[in-house]
């Protein structure tokens, strides 16, 4: 039994997903990644995975007494509850989801996509959870019948913690899959994708592209990867799409993506989005607009939001000129650091400082639903606004 005291017994009662060492009081030597139960001393339980190196030592998994310590029997438990979510919100028929989504699922420091059911990806950030990663392949070889498990612990956090990065394959070797979003379908490379090889977040902002397609638009994608929203829009009936980007690894994955969906009109400028404004500040009206850019501000210190915020500004103010008149325009952010106050202002900015009138079509919009959310802040990252925009 571990003690949580202090600031961490309030951090409990809030439903926090972490623990720090400073707040844990111990009886015994407990090893990285045992499971335990934990005790406050006005009562609360909880259970919890112990972490033996960093500042964080409980990530919490359930807020009650550990049903089960045996690793085998809780990561079962844990991932069936996690997958009838999923098949509760709709996505396990789609064969592509998130199943994992950390601290969401009550599994602080973990990620898992799969990917036609064939290849799943997972991302550990926590000691505790790589201690237990080919247990984690093997059940789920057996809950989804996924044939091929890939770690891919490479993010940055990592490094943040003092952990080397890890790049295996713990069950068989499937590099690339084709998945697909209603009528679109895409390869996927989860060796030499960025992320776990497929942004599944944007899924449904993307399926929401056709509401605003009509016939003949003429459509720019910025920041494409392997052009997602821009397939999305040829099969919603544009015309012409644009391509802007600068990765080759993502241009060869996106070519096959244009020929795998029989793509037609399409024109691929194989360049940084700062290239392109400084060589062509302008370029053939558009009807429609899509900025999906990586995510600018990577950390909270001054410096770093004021460098981000100018990235997104210029992309977002460069991108909105290039929309013709009553057309479409799709912002997005996937930087938790740029708040959606913050975002809302950026938009506001550069639409007004581009003396152009806008209106936002609906909400905010995040994640796809199977990038469930709990208490946790950082999870809520994604922000993306369909702007129609008018112009005299």
């Amino acid at each position: 039994m571990i003690t949580v005291t202090g600031e961490g017994e309030r951090h409990l009662e809030r439903g926090t997903g972490i623990i720090y060492r400073k707040w844990v009081r111990a009886t015994r030597d407990i090893n990285n990644g045992e499971i335990v139960d934990i005790q406050t001393p006005s009562g609360i339980r909880a259970c919890g995975i112990y972490e033996a190196i960093g500042p964080v030592a409980l990530r919490i998994i359930y807020y009650h007494e550990c049903p089960d310590t045996r690793p085998e029997h809780v990561f079962g438990m844990k991932l069936e509850a996690s997958l009838r979510r999923r098949e509760l919100a709709g996505l396990k028929k789609t064969r592509s989801y998130r199943l994992v989504n950390s601290d969401g699922d009550l599994l602080s420091g973990l990620i898992i996509d799969v990917f036609d059911e064939k290849v799943a990806v997972i991302q550990s950030s926590s000691s505790a959870i790589d201690v237990h990663v080919e247990k984690i392949a093997q059940i789920l070889k057996q809950i989804i019948g996924v044939e091929g498990v890939f770690e891919k612990s490479t993010q940055r956090s990592r490094k943040d913690i003092g952990l080397e990065p890890r790049k295996r394959w713990l069950l068989k070797k499937i590099r690339q899959v084709i998945i697909e979003e209603d009528d679109a379908k895409f390869i996927v490379n989860v060796e030499i994708g960025q992320k776990t090889g497929f942004y599944l977040d944007q899924r449904m902002n993307r399926l929401e592209l056709y509401r605003y397609i009509g016939n003949k638009e003429r459509v720019l994608d910025v920041f494409s990867y392997t052009g997602a929203f821009g397939v999305h829009a040829w099969l919603g009936g544009a015309s012409h799409v644009t391509f802007i980007e600068e990765d080759p690894i993502a241009i060869a994955l996106l070519r096959k993506n244009l020929e795998l969906n029989n793509v037609k009109s399409y024109r691929i400028i194989n360049a940084s989005i700062w290239d392109v404004i400084r060589e062509s500040p302008s370029l053939a009206g558009f009807d429609v607009v899509i900025v999906d850019p990586p995510a600018f501000i990577q950390k909270s210190d001054k410096k770093s939001v004021r460098k981000g915020l100018s990235a997104y500004y210029s992309s977002y103010k460069w991108s909105a000129n290039q929309v013709e008149k009553n057309g479409i325009l799709y912002l997005s952010s996937c930087s938790y650091f740029l708040t959606r106050e913050m975002f809302l202002n950026v938009v506001n900015d550069v639409l007004m400082d581009s003396r152009l009138d806008y209106s936002i079509l609906g909400s905010i919009r995040g994640a796809a639903p199977d990038h469930v959310l709990r208490r946790a802040e950082y999870l809520d990252y994604l922000k993306g606004a369909y702007i129609f925009v008018e112009k005299e």
